[in-house]
Protein backbone atom coordinates (compact mmCIF):
# COMPACT_ATOMS: atom_id res chain seq x y z
CA UNK A 1 0.00 0.00 0.00
CA UNK A 2 1.83 3.18 -1.14
CA UNK A 3 1.88 5.78 1.60
CA UNK A 4 4.21 8.25 3.27
CA UNK A 5 4.29 10.40 6.39
CA UNK A 6 3.74 14.14 6.27
CA UNK A 7 3.55 15.74 9.69
CA UNK A 8 0.84 13.95 11.64
CA UNK A 9 -0.72 12.33 8.57
CA UNK A 10 -0.12 9.02 6.84
CA UNK A 11 -0.96 9.92 3.27
CA UNK A 12 -2.17 7.24 0.86
CA UNK A 13 -1.70 7.53 -2.89
CA UNK A 14 -1.99 5.41 -6.03
CA UNK A 15 0.01 5.45 -9.27
CA UNK A 16 -1.27 4.19 -12.62
CA UNK A 17 0.16 4.31 -16.13
CA UNK A 18 3.41 5.71 -17.46
CA UNK A 19 4.48 8.97 -19.04
CA UNK A 20 4.61 12.61 -17.96
CA UNK A 21 3.28 12.84 -14.37
CA UNK A 22 -0.23 14.13 -13.73
CA UNK A 23 -1.41 14.68 -10.14
CA UNK A 24 -5.16 14.16 -9.61
CA UNK A 25 -6.72 15.73 -6.48
CA UNK A 26 -10.24 14.65 -5.54
CA UNK A 27 -13.03 16.70 -4.00
CA UNK A 28 -14.96 16.61 -0.74
CA UNK A 29 -16.25 13.16 0.29
CA UNK A 30 -14.13 11.63 -2.49
CA UNK A 31 -10.84 9.78 -2.76
CA UNK A 32 -8.66 8.27 -5.47
CA UNK A 33 -11.48 5.94 -6.56
CA UNK A 34 -13.55 8.93 -7.67
CA UNK A 35 -11.42 9.30 -10.81
CA UNK A 36 -12.51 5.92 -12.17
CA UNK A 37 -14.37 6.99 -15.36
CA UNK A 38 -11.58 9.36 -16.38
CA UNK A 39 -8.50 7.18 -15.93
CA UNK A 40 -8.82 5.06 -19.12
CA UNK A 41 -9.13 8.28 -21.13
CA UNK A 42 -5.83 9.76 -19.91
CA UNK A 43 -3.48 7.31 -21.59
CA UNK A 44 0.19 8.18 -21.93
CA UNK A 45 0.41 9.70 -18.44
CA UNK A 46 1.73 8.62 -15.08
CA UNK A 47 -1.40 9.27 -13.02
CA UNK A 48 -0.80 10.09 -9.35
CA UNK A 49 -3.96 9.88 -7.24
CA UNK A 50 -3.86 11.16 -3.66
CA UNK A 51 -6.36 10.60 -0.84
CA UNK A 52 -6.90 13.92 0.95
CA UNK A 53 -6.96 14.16 4.71
CA UNK A 54 -10.36 12.98 5.91
CA UNK A 55 -10.92 10.61 2.98
CA UNK A 56 -9.94 7.21 1.64
CA UNK A 57 -6.96 5.56 3.27
CA UNK A 58 -5.16 8.69 4.44
CA UNK A 59 -5.04 8.68 8.25
CA UNK A 60 -4.77 11.66 10.58
CA UNK A 61 -6.19 12.54 14.00
CA UNK A 62 -7.84 15.78 15.04
CA UNK A 63 -8.98 18.77 12.99
CA UNK A 64 -7.77 19.14 9.43
CA UNK A 65 -6.97 22.26 7.44
CA UNK A 66 -6.80 22.93 3.72
CA UNK A 67 -3.25 24.23 4.09
CA UNK A 68 -2.29 20.79 5.39
CA UNK A 69 -3.87 19.12 2.35
CA UNK A 70 -1.88 21.43 0.08
CA UNK A 71 1.24 20.50 2.04
CA UNK A 72 0.42 16.80 1.55
CA UNK A 73 0.34 17.30 -2.23
CA UNK A 74 3.65 19.14 -2.24
CA UNK A 75 5.21 16.53 0.05
CA UNK A 76 3.93 13.72 -2.19
CA UNK A 77 5.73 15.21 -5.18
CA UNK A 78 8.91 15.45 -3.09
CA UNK A 79 8.41 11.88 -1.87
CA UNK A 80 8.19 10.69 -5.48
CA UNK A 81 11.21 12.84 -6.39
CA UNK A 82 9.25 14.67 -9.07
CA UNK A 83 9.90 18.19 -10.23
CA UNK A 84 7.24 20.21 -11.98
CA UNK A 85 4.03 18.32 -12.82
CA UNK A 86 0.63 18.93 -14.34
CA UNK A 87 -2.29 18.95 -11.89
CA UNK A 88 -6.03 18.30 -12.17
CA UNK A 89 -8.34 19.00 -9.23
CA UNK A 90 -12.10 18.49 -8.89
CA UNK A 91 -14.19 20.74 -6.62
CA UNK A 92 -12.24 20.95 -3.34
CA UNK A 93 -9.34 19.41 -5.26
CA UNK A 94 -9.36 22.46 -7.51
CA UNK A 95 -8.94 24.73 -4.48
CA UNK A 96 -6.03 22.53 -3.38
CA UNK A 97 -4.53 22.71 -6.87
CA UNK A 98 -4.76 26.51 -6.83
CA UNK A 99 -3.18 26.57 -3.38
CA UNK A 100 -0.39 24.30 -4.56
CA UNK A 101 0.27 26.51 -7.60
CA UNK A 102 0.22 29.70 -5.52
CA UNK A 103 2.44 28.44 -2.68
CA UNK A 104 4.70 26.09 -4.63
CA UNK A 105 4.89 27.60 -8.13
CA UNK A 106 7.93 25.52 -9.01
CA UNK A 107 5.90 22.32 -8.68
CA UNK A 108 2.96 23.04 -11.02
CA UNK A 109 3.46 23.26 -14.77
CA UNK A 110 -0.22 23.54 -15.74
CA UNK A 111 -3.42 23.26 -13.71
CA UNK A 112 -6.95 22.15 -14.59
CA UNK A 113 -9.73 22.89 -12.09
CA UNK A 114 -13.14 21.24 -12.45
CA UNK A 115 -16.27 22.55 -10.75
CA UNK A 116 -14.26 24.83 -8.46
CA UNK A 117 -15.98 28.12 -7.71
CA UNK A 118 -16.66 30.69 -5.03
CA UNK A 119 -18.43 29.19 -2.00
CA UNK A 120 -21.41 31.24 -0.90
CA UNK A 121 -23.66 31.20 2.16
CA UNK A 122 -26.12 28.79 0.50
CA UNK A 123 -23.43 26.20 -0.18
CA UNK A 124 -22.04 26.52 3.34
CA UNK A 125 -25.45 25.89 4.88
CA UNK A 126 -25.94 22.92 2.56
CA UNK A 127 -22.65 21.31 3.59
CA UNK A 128 -23.31 21.93 7.28
CA UNK A 129 -26.76 20.36 6.97
CA UNK A 130 -25.38 17.37 5.08
CA UNK A 131 -22.71 17.00 7.75
CA UNK A 132 -25.32 17.01 10.52
CA UNK A 133 -27.67 14.61 8.70
CA UNK A 134 -24.95 12.06 7.95
CA UNK A 135 -24.90 11.20 11.67
CA UNK A 136 -28.67 10.72 11.89
CA UNK A 137 -29.95 8.92 8.77
CA UNK A 138 -29.12 5.72 6.91
CA UNK A 139 -26.03 6.13 4.68
CA UNK A 140 -27.94 5.07 1.54
CA UNK A 141 -30.54 7.79 2.17
CA UNK A 142 -27.78 10.33 2.79
CA UNK A 143 -26.15 9.50 -0.54
CA UNK A 144 -29.50 9.85 -2.31
CA UNK A 145 -29.69 13.41 -0.98
CA UNK A 146 -26.09 14.13 -1.93
CA UNK A 147 -26.69 12.84 -5.48
CA UNK A 148 -29.22 15.65 -6.01
CA UNK A 149 -26.30 18.07 -5.92
CA UNK A 150 -23.86 15.96 -7.92
CA UNK A 151 -25.81 14.69 -10.93
CA UNK A 152 -28.18 16.01 -13.58
CA UNK A 153 -31.70 14.81 -14.42
CA UNK A 154 -30.83 11.75 -16.59
CA UNK A 155 -29.16 10.07 -13.59
CA UNK A 156 -32.53 10.02 -11.82
CA UNK A 157 -34.60 8.72 -14.74
CA UNK A 158 -34.47 5.14 -13.43
CA UNK A 159 -35.03 4.50 -9.73
CA UNK A 160 -32.96 1.32 -9.99
CA UNK A 161 -29.97 3.42 -11.08
CA UNK A 162 -30.26 5.71 -8.07
CA UNK A 163 -30.72 2.79 -5.68
CA UNK A 164 -27.77 0.89 -7.12
CA UNK A 165 -25.50 3.95 -6.89
CA UNK A 166 -26.52 4.61 -3.27
CA UNK A 167 -25.96 0.96 -2.40
CA UNK A 168 -22.52 0.92 -4.03
CA UNK A 169 -21.48 4.15 -2.30
CA UNK A 170 -22.63 2.78 1.06
CA UNK A 171 -20.79 -0.52 0.58
CA UNK A 172 -17.54 1.06 -0.63
CA UNK A 173 -14.73 -0.35 1.51
CA UNK A 174 -13.12 3.03 2.16
CA UNK A 175 -16.32 5.08 2.43
CA UNK A 176 -15.78 8.35 4.23
CA UNK A 177 -17.22 8.29 7.75
CA UNK A 178 -19.67 10.95 8.99
CA UNK A 179 -16.94 12.23 11.28
CA UNK A 180 -14.44 12.60 8.46
CA UNK A 181 -17.00 14.31 6.24
CA UNK A 182 -17.64 16.74 9.10
CA UNK A 183 -13.90 17.40 9.42
CA UNK A 184 -13.65 18.25 5.72
CA UNK A 185 -16.71 20.50 5.91
CA UNK A 186 -15.20 22.32 8.88
CA UNK A 187 -11.98 22.78 6.90
CA UNK A 188 -13.96 24.28 4.03
CA UNK A 189 -15.68 26.64 6.48
CA UNK A 190 -12.19 27.83 7.45
CA UNK A 191 -11.09 28.12 3.82
CA UNK A 192 -8.15 30.51 3.91
CA UNK A 193 -7.96 33.49 1.62
CA UNK A 194 -5.65 32.78 -1.31
CA UNK A 195 -3.86 35.36 -3.41
CA UNK A 196 -4.56 33.78 -6.79
CA UNK A 197 -2.46 36.42 -8.54
CA UNK A 198 0.47 34.27 -7.35
CA UNK A 199 -0.66 31.43 -9.62
CA UNK A 200 1.81 31.87 -12.48
CA UNK A 201 1.11 28.66 -14.40
CA UNK A 202 -1.56 28.41 -17.13
CA UNK A 203 -4.93 27.35 -15.70
CA UNK A 204 -7.92 25.76 -17.42
CA UNK A 205 -11.10 26.27 -15.39
CA UNK A 206 -13.77 23.74 -16.38
CA UNK A 207 -17.33 24.46 -15.35
CA UNK A 208 -20.40 22.27 -15.83
CA UNK A 209 -23.48 23.78 -17.40
CA UNK A 210 -25.89 22.28 -14.83
CA UNK A 211 -23.69 22.50 -11.73
CA UNK A 212 -25.69 23.58 -8.67
CA UNK A 213 -22.69 23.64 -6.30
CA UNK A 214 -20.30 25.59 -8.53
CA UNK A 215 -22.28 27.20 -11.35
CA UNK A 216 -20.26 28.65 -14.24
CA UNK A 217 -20.54 32.21 -12.92
CA UNK A 218 -19.07 31.12 -9.55
CA UNK A 219 -16.19 29.36 -11.30
CA UNK A 220 -15.41 32.52 -13.27
CA UNK A 221 -15.64 34.65 -10.13
CA UNK A 222 -13.15 32.51 -8.22
CA UNK A 223 -10.59 32.45 -11.04
CA UNK A 224 -10.83 36.17 -11.84
CA UNK A 225 -7.50 36.97 -10.17
CA UNK A 226 -5.58 34.16 -11.91
CA UNK A 227 -3.31 35.86 -14.47
CA UNK A 228 -3.38 33.13 -17.15
CA UNK A 229 -6.77 31.39 -17.13
CA UNK A 230 -8.90 29.82 -19.84
CA UNK A 231 -12.54 28.96 -19.20
CA UNK A 232 -14.39 26.09 -20.81
CA UNK A 233 -17.98 24.96 -20.31
CA UNK A 234 -18.94 21.28 -20.35
CA UNK A 235 -22.53 21.09 -21.59
CA UNK A 236 -25.18 18.80 -20.13
CA UNK A 237 -23.34 17.93 -16.92
CA UNK A 238 -23.69 18.72 -13.22
CA UNK A 239 -21.06 18.85 -10.48
CA UNK A 240 -19.74 15.30 -11.01
CA UNK A 241 -18.77 16.38 -14.49
CA UNK A 242 -16.14 13.67 -15.03
CA UNK A 243 -18.73 10.98 -14.28
CA UNK A 244 -21.44 12.39 -16.53
CA UNK A 245 -19.24 13.59 -19.40
CA UNK A 246 -15.87 11.80 -19.05
CA UNK A 247 -15.03 11.94 -22.76
CA UNK A 248 -15.63 15.70 -22.98
CA UNK A 249 -13.63 16.30 -19.81
CA UNK A 250 -10.74 14.12 -21.00
CA UNK A 251 -10.69 15.90 -24.35
CA UNK A 252 -10.53 19.27 -22.61
CA UNK A 253 -7.75 18.13 -20.27
CA UNK A 254 -5.59 16.48 -22.90
CA UNK A 255 -6.08 19.36 -25.30
CA UNK A 256 -4.95 21.85 -22.66
CA UNK A 257 -2.04 19.81 -21.37
CA UNK A 258 -0.83 18.87 -24.83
Amino acid sequence: MPQFENGSATVHYEIAGAGPPLLLIAGTASDSASWGPLLPLLAGRQLILVDNRGSGRTKVEGPIELEQMVSDCAALLDHLELGVVDVVGHSLGGFLGLGLAARHPGKVKRLVTMGTGNIGAKERVLFRDLSRLYFTIAPADWFRLLFQWLFSAPFFAEESNVAAAASAATAYQFRQSPGDFARQVSAIDRLPAMDLSLVTCPVLALSAELDLLAPPWAVKALHRAVPDVTHRLIAGAAHSVHWEKPEAVAEAITGFLG
